[in-house]
């Protein structure tokens, strides 16, 4: 085999090495994949006999706000970061009934990994400051499955006007962060790597024949 179709021969495989990665079936980040946030009531639960209320279909930008406004809140992501923020002036107060009134977060379209994990990172209270979490709501008020992120605020409120005991403004959010598995290579990469180790090999016993000769 000549230098030249040597030298074409490792271009190629490494051309087809470094294409590989660059395909994934499911990613661990919002950023450019959609996904839909309902937000709804059940009697049951989250997962049983749910109610939608209204409903928006949304691409991750980690450059703009995703969905200004879906039944007063503003949903926003990042990476793999979600954050809910109530942005009207209209006050409220959810009593604990009915079982689930608030978010469900899905990737109806596949594009995302496995959820793993969906914790609030917005647990430390800043005075004077907004984006604090919001008043009534528990950390533990967010559950998940491998698809879906639920957030409920049957006992979440929020008062413009502090009160004895309750009222806090600056409580406005829910900042979540999202764990993902793994991102999944398209079965085109694998295609792409066995193709590229046999021509390798290819290439290897040639050059070994003729090193016997």
């Amino acid at each position: 085999m000549t230098k030249f179709k040597k030298r074409l021969s490792l271009a190629a495989v490494s051309s087809l090495f470094a294409l590989a990665p660059a395909a994934y079936a499911a990613t661990n980040t919002f950023d450019g994949n959609t996904f839909t946030v309902d937000y709804g009531v059940s009697a049951v639960g989250p997962t049983s006999s749910f109610f939608s209320l209204s409903k928006a279909d949304a691409t991750g930008s980690a450059s703009a706000v995703e969905i200004p406004n879906l039944s007063g809140w503003k949903i926003d992501t990042v990476g793999n970061n979600l954050s809910l923020t109530w942005n009207k002036a209209d006050e409220f107060m959810n009593s604990g009934s009915p079982a689930f009134i608030g978010f469900k977060i899905s990737d109806t379209g596949g594009h995302l990994a496995d959820i793993l994990g969906a914790s609030v990172t917005n647990t430390t209270y800043t005075p004077s400051t907004y984006g604090n979490l919001v008043e009534g709501f528990s950390p533990s008020q967010v559950t998940f499955d491998a698809n879906n992120i639920y957030v409920n605020l049957n006992t979440a409120m929020w008062h413009e006007t502090p009160m004895a005991s309750m009222g806090d403004p600056y409580r406005d959010q829910i900042a979540l962060s999202v764990n993902f598995a793994p991102a999944i290579p398209e079965p085109e990469t694998y295609a792409m790597f066995l193709a590229g180790i046999g021509l390798m090999g290819a290439v290897l016993r040639r050059r070994r024949a003729r090193t016997e000769k």
